[in-house]
């Protein structure tokens, strides 16, 4: 079969037009859709016209695969989870030879994987991607859940549900346990234990909860990734809430305003803390659960991923008696965590270390906490004003959002305490103007921050499936620097055929210096203060991000699509980068 790529013959073919393709390819980045999905999407092409176009051009077999009934010896040969991942279906087989029918037949790597795993030679059919998931549902069964179904869900006794109930100045635990008996659970409450304690098994983040018109669809957030797992009828929809809502201790009879809750789960020997946020939709209430598991939440500082070149002076900034350092990214960027560990590393007796947060997620050990509740009007601000007055050495504020709560922080660091902080911005020079924007004046900001580090995560490749590839096309037409060798995870059960498995941190450390301070006392443009930053060798995101690409931590289109791709690379590389940059074409 001829090697080409699904763009190449749609174009050559006059099906679609090279802006076209370019279109979708730049849509296509950083989304886990094939291309031929994203044309659709477009309205450039439709399902048959991409089918019959690859049926012609490469004399592959167009099929409908609702005619055949492959057995279960065949079905096995091919996971569900790969097929779906995939779009891939089993139709035939005999003795030497595997018949599938593929929505990209062009996808070698995984007729490859086939073949290897199976030991057979594969033939391929090609077939449109609605035609191959109607097929999968009919024969592998379908993945809504229905209520006959829901009897035969396990029990789970090992699983118990905890909630907080305030009677005085008393916390009284009390168990769900009683609500359920092995034989007798109502089928809801087997459900929802099952969709949680599963979530916690997968090592999912979130769970999200979401009606849609005829069914409601459930999803885990696993490894910054949100993942379908399964949707059940809309008719059990109000019960599956109300049980949520029980757990929490919320309000089942209100359903037109957002509610928040938490609760815990015991699975084994393991206790997990759950958020619990609702939220009125066109279609019924929409449920987010965060999971916060203690165990993997306190990581040791050197286990984040810093790189050798950040985590010296960033142990030197935390180790001054007083001073502020911001952690910035946007949401879910592993800031808290980051602040978790620099803590876990002062932690001494001889240090008082106060920290206020909303909410407190991880419970510390020797540090007092403080959760804020801003509906009764206790913010960071106000919060901040009484811990100072508790004789802190060291305070963590969980975010600063206005100018009281940032002008008290870093009047705060100038009056010896250490100040940990976070900020919503995307790399370390923005953070200064952000500070400027919400009004804290340059000779604060130049007297009290010591450091801003900016931060993201990234999936790592699974090392149970990892390989060598060529340059992924993401980098077509990108400065980017030279590397020998690529690496990415096909994708297997261990992995759940992402080809990832866990994240790690990509850093980017800002340290003020005396250049700098000058610059922020007369409020230079960004521009200028990264020319000042890279200067004293601040290292980019971007940059951090590719030494992980070069030691084969993680792939080149996850850093590509994960990290902002920034101009001063592009600008180092057209003037003084002397050939440690090269710009990548396709084909080249």
């Amino acid at each position: 079969m001829n090697k080409k790529k699904l763009g190449e013959l749609l174009t050559e073919t006059g099906l679609i037009t090279k802006e076209q393709l370019d279109n979708a390819l730049m849509l296509q980045k950083g989304k886990n859709k094939r291309l031929g999905k994203v044309l659709i999407e477009l309205g450039y092409v439709n399902e048959f016209q991409i089918a019959d176009t690859i049926s012609k051009q490469l004399s592959v077999p167009m099929v409908e695969c609702n005619k055949y009934s492959p057995s279960k010896q065949i079905l096995s040969l091919i996971p569900r989870e790969m097929a779906e991942n995939k779009l891939i279906y089993p139709l035939d087989k005999n003795d030497k030879s595997l018949t599938l029918a593929m929505a990209d037949p062009l996808d070698f790597r995984t007729i490859d994987d086939i073949s290897f795993q199976t030991g057979l030679r594969i033939n391929v059919t090609v077939a449109s991607e609605t035609n191959i998931i109607s097929a999968i549902e009919q024969t592998y069964g379908s993945s809504d859940i229905t209520w006959d179904v829901l009897k035969e869900i396990p029990s789970y006794n090992e699983v118990e549900f905890v909630k907080e109930e305030i009677k005085g100045d008393q916390k009284q635990e009390i168990s769900f346990q009683s609500l359920f008996k092995d034989s007798e659970a109502p089928p809801i409450v087997k459900l929802v234990t099952m969709i949680i304690a599963d979530s916690v098994n997968f090592g999912a983040s979130d769970i999200h909860i979401e009606p849609r018109e005829t069914y409601v669809q459930v999803r885990y957030r696993i490894d910054g990734e949100l993942k379908n797992v399964l949707s059940f009828p809309s008719r059990i929809r109000d019960s599956v809430i109300s049980r949520i809502k029980i757990i929490a201790n919320l309000d089942i009879t209100n359903r037109r305003f957002p509610q928040d809750g938490r609760s815990a789960l015991r699975l084994k020997d393991k206790t997990v803390d759950l958020r619990i946020s609702t939220l009125p939709s066109v279609y019924g209430e929409t449920i987010v659960i965060r999971l916060l598991d203690p165990t993997t939440g306190l990581i040791p500082l050197s286990k984040l991923g810093i790189s050798e070149h950040i985590i010296k002076p960033l142990i030197e900034i935390i180790n001054q008696p007083q001073g502020m350092l911001l952690i910035t990214g946007p949401t879910g960027s592993g800031k808290t965590t980051t602040l978790y560990s620099v803590l876990q590393q002062l932690r001494s007796e001889t240090k008082n270390i106060i920290t206020i947060e909303e909410p407190v997620e991880y419970k510390l050990k020797e540090i007092t906490q403080v959760g804020i509740s801003e509906n009764i009007g206790f913010t960071f601000a106000n919060a901040l004003r009484s811990v100072l007055r508790q004789d802190p050495d060291i305070i963590m504020v969980g975010e600063i959002r206005d100018l009281d709560t940032a002008e008290i922080g870093a009047r705060s660091s100038l009056t010896g305490h250490l100040v940990l902080s976070t900020l919503h911005t995307n790399d370390t020079v923005s953070s200064i103007t952000r500070l400027l924007d919400i009004g804290l004046e340059p000779f604060l900001i130049t007297a009290a921050v010591s450091g801003v580090l900016a931060q993201r995560l990234v999936r790592k490749i699974c090392l149970n499936c990892k390989v060598e590839v060529s340059a992924p096309e993401e980098m077509y037409g990108m400065y980017l620097p030279l590397l020998k060798t690529f690496f990415k995870g096909e994708g297997c059960d261990k992995c759940n055929y992402t080809g990832y498995s866990g994240r790690i941190g990509v850093y980017e450390l800002l340290r003020i210096n005396t250049p700098l301070r000058r610059l922020i006392a007369k409020k230079s443009s960004e521009d200028d203060l990264w020319v000042c930053a890279r200067e004293t060798n601040t290292k980019t995101l971007f940059e951090d991000a590719w030494s992980k690409v070069e030691a084969g931590t993680t792939t080149a289109d996850e850093v590509i699509s994960k990290i902002p791709y920034q101009e001063i690379l592009i600008n180092e590389n057209k003037t003084s980068a002397k050939g440690k940059y090269r710009k990548i074409f396709a084909g080249k």
